[in-house]
């Protein structure tokens, strides 16, 4: 396989955070590596998304949204990790449904009593219909096994989903940066039991910002999904979090709040004016309500790029942190001693890693369909198309927009009347500065700069993208072509 390095050294390098944690060399060359890096593929196929649960979704999305159409005559979008491609097979699935904001709570219960009406329909049975009266409000229930929650103008939801579809797009490697989410969802998910806001822990897209941070900062040494996993944990192991709080820029001191001008400046891939510029687009105007808003320091600290006075860390309570805090270490610990296991135990090991997870999903069988798909241990590894339906996801951003006023109808276009709508937004706004992802998932960004990296060397495999390393293992599984979003017909509410 050529030169490679000798070992695979986890020292942190970060000014934010002590390294009394911190992981000694281990010796792992290119040969071993791949061992390794086979093996986490394998368990990222029992896990991540693929046809058959992509088109399940789909068609639970399309059937209530024309429920919901035909009975109150609103549009319902989809946000979250369904349509981002990061989900787990016992993931639940996120909507919001567009309605004037001074009667979210009268259309909140006309669609319960909607679902519950519902004749039994064979193919699409509701089950265990429940109404959420909190300031968020949420309508929850099942479908074919499958967690529905249908939250209230939401427009946050596709703020974050655009911003990170265009995220992944721009990073590429075969979509690197969600492949990482999900195998490091589902370590927190299934192996420490640190996510979830609704239980006082990490939310999913607090997540997605602390790993696009790893990816940022190490871009350059990182080609597979183990191997931001383990800088991810490495990083995060040994972090101070009671001094400083996340931000996509770098680590800044709390007692420096509101003030983030002050970094670190670490060498990053995604700059500084990438952020901004995606804050602007992928934003949408505070409320009355919430224009004084401060970010509220919490035991976790984790800075919205979108909107800097929300801290998505403010669910985990100081007992969680604890937990959290002793799930890294424990990590570390037991990534280490599988890295350093000799040959094939290697392998055995990084199942032992995500045991939990293997023997909820590898076993033949996933929650969300009804059909046996590849069972772990078989030797295959199946490939899903990740790349999500960028412009569609915008589109229903700009129609929210528009239906709450925050847009003028000049600016709308309507659907078919331009297949490039994300092209023409960011052209039309005159965003110079704002570099636009090719259709093929490179990108032109300008001036991003070089990674440095956490300090976690992971040996360098090939030059070959990541399909293409497994291309002789796994056949392609396609994902269903996201159509919910896209086949919105404007209307006049």
């Amino acid at each position: 396989m050529g030169d490679v390095p000798k070992r695979l050294s986890t020292s942190l390098a970060s000014s934010s955070s002590s390294s009394s944690r911190s992981l000694q060399p281990i010796p792992t060359g290119g040969e071993l590596w791949m061992i390794a890096e086979e093996r986490a593929q394998e368990i990222l196929s029992a896990i991540q998304p693929i046809y058959v649960s992509d088109r399940s979704r789909n068609e639970i999305i399309g059937y209530i949204q024309n429920l919901i159409r035909i009975h109150l005559g609103f549009e319902v979008f989809y946000f979250g990790s369904v349509p981002l491609k990061t989900y787990l097979p016992d993931g639940d699935l996120d909507m919001t449904m567009l309605t004037p904001r001074d009667k979210e709570e009268e259309f909140a219960k006309a669609v319960c009593s909607i679902l519950v009406a519902k004749p039994g329909d064979p193919n699409f049975p509701i089950k265990c219909v429940e109404y959420v009266p909190a300031q968020v409000k949420v309508i929850k229930f099942t479908i074919r096994n499958i967690s529905v929650d249908i939250s209230f103008n939401q427009m946050a939801g596709l703020c974050a989903l655009c911003f990170l579809e265009q995220v992944d797009q721009i990073f590429g490697k075969d979509h690197l940066f969600k492949r990482s989410i999900i195998l490091i969802k589902a370590w927190c998910f299934y192996e420490s039991h640190i996510l979830g806001a609704n239980a006082g822990l990490i939310s999913t897209y607090a997540l997605a910002i602390l790993v696009l941070y790893i990816m940022n900062i190490s871009y350059s040494s990182v080609s597979d999904p183990l191997s931001v996993l383990c800088k991810f944990l490495d990083y995060y192991a040994s972090f101070d979090w009671k001094k400083y709080c996340i931000t996509v820029n770098g680590p800044v001191p709390i007692s420096s709040l509101p003030d983030i001008t002050e970094t670190g400046h670490p060498e990053v891939y995604l700059n500084e004016n990438f952020f901004k510029e995606c804050l602007e687009i992928y934003s949408v105007p505070t409320k009355a309500t919430e224009a004084k808003g401060r970010f509220q320091v919490k035991h976790i600290n984790i800075m919205d790029p979108l909107k800097h006075s929300n801290n998505l860390g403010r669910s985990v309570t100081e007992g969680n942190l604890r937990r959290i805090k002793n799930a890294f270490t424990l990590g570390v610990q037991k990534m280490r001693d599988a890295l350093t296991a000799p040959g094939e135990a290697m392998g055995w090991k990084l199942e032992k890693f995500f045991n939990n997870t293997l023997a909820m999903n590898g076993k033949g069988q996933r929650q969300d369909v009804e059909e046996p798909v590849v069972a772990f241990g078989t030797g295959r590894a199946e490939f899903s198309q990740l790349r999500g339906d960028f412009d569609g996801y915008f589109h229903s951003l700009e129609y929210s927009k528009w239906f709450h006023g925050e847009t003028s109808q000049q600016n709308w276009i309507p659907q078919g009347q331009d297949p490039s709508f994300g092209h023409w937004y960011a052209t039309s706004q005159n965003n110079n500065n704002f570099y636009w992802n090719n259709l093929n998932g490179s990108t032109t960004m300008q001036n991003m700069g070089k990674s440095r990296g956490t300090g976690t060397y992971i040996p360098a495999m090939s030059q070959q993208s990541y399909t293409e390393r497994f291309s002789n293992k796994p056949s392609t599984v396609n994902s269903v072509a996201s159509t919910s979003q896209t086949q919105l017909t404007k209307q006049n509410p």
